[in-house]
């Protein structure tokens, strides 16, 4: 039994001696980082200069930074803003795709229930424009594209959000361009063209507005 208790006390002293060992080696690491950051120690900073001992002068280390909180904090709004210019960037470029597409289409034919390609109705336009210039699937009906858009007012609207008219957007359904106007398929002989939807039958008709790409 002694024996076991005097092995015990070995290792709780070997124990004790490791901890020990450990912990300073964590407080000179914290010290060595601190230093980093221009931050000393009390006792370093408070403790006398030897009586008679010649100070050679060294590089002198970085002065201690009260800011660095707020400079990191800056830092982090600085790299969140370039994400969200990138993001915008991206999605600027997405919607210029889509216009541009739907503005190629103009000449095309009108054809009930055809999306594409050189024939469409409304819808298969808008499906069409949005899956080969951004890989989006639309359904195509404008009731059931207008269901799954972010509802938007008109003044907010921007060139390659879609534009809907009638009862809950059920009959007719175009791309937007900007300054009011829109590209949509049309019967009647007219096929893919440049509307206005304002100051004509279309305002009269007009449901609203829908985004598929984020602003």
């Amino acid at each position: 039994m002694r024996l076991s208790l005097r092995a015990l006390s070995t290792d709780r002293a070997s124990l004790h001696t490791r901890v020990t060992a450990t912990v300073i080696a964590l407080i000179t690491a914290l010290v060595a980082v601190l230093a980093t950051f221009g931050f000393s120690t009390a006792a370093e900073a408070q403790a006398p200069l030897p009586v008679g001992k010649v100070v050679t002068p060294t590089a002198a280390r970085p002065a201690q930074n009260p800011n660095l909180l707020p400079e990191f904090n800056a830092a982090i709004n600085r790299g969140l803003a370039a994400v969200a210019q990138a993001r915008e960037a991206k999605v600027q470029a997405m919607r210029s795709r889509v216009v541009s597409l739907a503005k190629a289409q103009i000449g095309d034919t009108y054809v009930a229930g055809a999306a594409g390609p050189n024939r469409f109705d409304c819808s298969g336009l808008t499906r069409y424009v949005f899956q080969k210039a951004i890989g989006k699937s639309l359904p195509h009906q404008s009731h059931a594209q207008y269901a799954q858009v972010k509802k938007i007012r008109f003044a907010d609207a921007k060139p390659g959000d879609l534009v809907f008219f009638f009862r809950n957007g059920a009959h007719h359904v175009g791309v937007y361009i900007g300054n009011k106007r829109m590209v949509d398929a049309v019967g009647y002989g007219e096929g893919v063209r440049i509307s206005p939807i304002t100051g004509s039958w279309w305002s009269r008709s007009y449901t609203g507005m829908g985004r598929i790409l984020a602003a």
